[in-house]
């Protein structure tokens, strides 16, 4: 989704010398140096830039002087002053200062919070642009980085409702109002209505704050109502993970389960499964088909088996183990692999197993393109041919995506 070849994907960080530590290094007469003590070196003067075209980070993207430019809040045909934050040998990234020139395509944001708080990228942009800069980010990361020259992208799964669609957002709560970081900084805001929050949450943001716990909380829709819940070092709650779009949730569910039908196998393996809900709908649809589910937590194990005890299903397993330390020992060749990686994508021993030793067909599951892309180059270099890929809006108004790809054994 996010991002140009995302650099935190081949990201290595350097040993420091004890003598060039924060605390050893004497400063300049400015009192600045690169460990960030003092004021920051000017970057320079206002820019004029046309943007030509949004960026896979949620930017408008623009040239000036041979280098491009990265400009959050702007859109394709505009002419924008921009104030530069970071200079690169290649790149600048800067402020939208002023707008010169406004595109016809413009949208008035439905948040009053917008361009402050970091959750949304293009209120600003109409939906069906929205839609199809996803596709051709997408298609950029599948040609550029896994270097597939025609990937068989589908059409995108939009979302019905671009607005009110989260069914549960985190934050803190702070002398009884409910608070979201400020965009680039660890600064709280507080907010009293989220516009891509379903109205059941924001209904409790202005009602029932006064009995809401203290601190870092996840608010979300559950079968009970609205909860309000301590999160946990891992951004996580005692109701664990869950898409955050019920509606596109489902399509993607639909889309596995309908893969899965069209398949042949003699067992299914659902890899970084969570709480088994793939794995049991999958085993309750082929009822003759052993299937098995693995994942790194123990309480997802716990309250999977617990479920398919509960369901009375016999026809599958969970195992509480990392991916990457389990593979090897999995009965790939003749499976239905399902792999839902977290947003940094795969483990390369995960992909090395399955080149290895591929399974008949793999449904991988991404929400971050550029990963999936790298994971792509490994894959289809001679174990599978990539048969599709559909993208599915999870997250209207920001520039991340969710898709869906369909490996075949070669």
């Amino acid at each position: 989704m996010s991002k140009k070849i995302d650099s935190k994907l081949n990201y290595s960080r350097s040993r420091v010398s004890t003598a060039q530590t924060p605390r050893a290094v004497s400063k300049d007469k400015t009192g600045w140096n690169k460990y960030r003590r003092g004021p920051r070196p000017k970057t320079g003067p206002n820019l004029n830039v046309k943007i030509e075209s949004l960026g896979n980070s949620g930017e408008g993207v623009g040239r000036h002087e041979g280098k491009v430019v990265f400009v959050p809040f702007t859109l394709p045909g505009e002419e924008v002053l921009v104030a530069p934050s970071k200079r690169k040998s290649s790149f600048i990234n800067g402020k939208l200062v002023e707008i010169l020139k406004s595109s016809s395509d413009r949208q008035t944001p439905q948040c009053e919070y917008f361009t402050q708080c970091g959750g949304c990228d293009w209120q600003h942009v109409p939906y069906s642009m929205q839609t199809q800069a996803k596709t051709d980010a997408l298609r950029d990361a599948l040609q550029r980085i896994g270097k597939i020259s025609s990937p068989p992208i589908q059409t995108i799964v939009p979302c019905d409702k671009p607005y009110h669609y989260r069914n549960r957002i985190q934050g803190v709560i702070k002398d009884k109002r409910f608070h979201f970081k400020q965009r680039g900084s660890n600064q709280l805001i507080p907010i009293h209505r989220c516009a891509i929050a379903e109205p059941d949450i924001n209904y409790y943001l202005q009602n029932s704050l006064d009995s809401a716990p203290a601190g870092r909380v996840e608010i979300a829709i559950n079968s009970d109502g609205v909860s309000c819940l301590p999160t946990n070092e891992y951004n996580s709650t005692t109701d664990g993970f869950r898409q955050v779009n019920t509606l596109v949730s489902d399509a993607l569910s639909e889309q596995v389960r309908d893969i899965a039908r069209q398949s042949t196998f003699a067992q299914g393996i659902d890899l970084y499964c969570g709480r088994g809900s793939w794995t049991l709908k999958l085993a309750k649809d082929h009822v003759n088909t052993p299937f098995l589910g693995v994942d790194t937590s123990a309480d997802n194990i716990r309250l999977a088996r617990q479920q398919a005890q509960a369901a009375g299903m016999t026809n599958v397993s969970f195992q509480q183990a990392q991916v990457e330390n389990l593979i090897k020992d999995l009965p790939l060749s003749e499976s239905l692999c399902i792999v839902d990686p977290p947003r940094a994508g795969l483990d390369a021993r995960v992909t090395q197993a399955l080149s290895d030793n591929p399974p008949k067909r793999l449904i991988y599951v991404s929400c971050h393109p550029a990963s999936l892309a790298r994971d792509l180059l490994v894959l289809t270099n001679n174990a599978f041919e990539l048969v599709s890929v559909t993208p599915l809006d999870m997250f209207p108004q920001t520039a991340h995506l969710e898709s869906v790809s369909v490996l075949q054994r070669i």
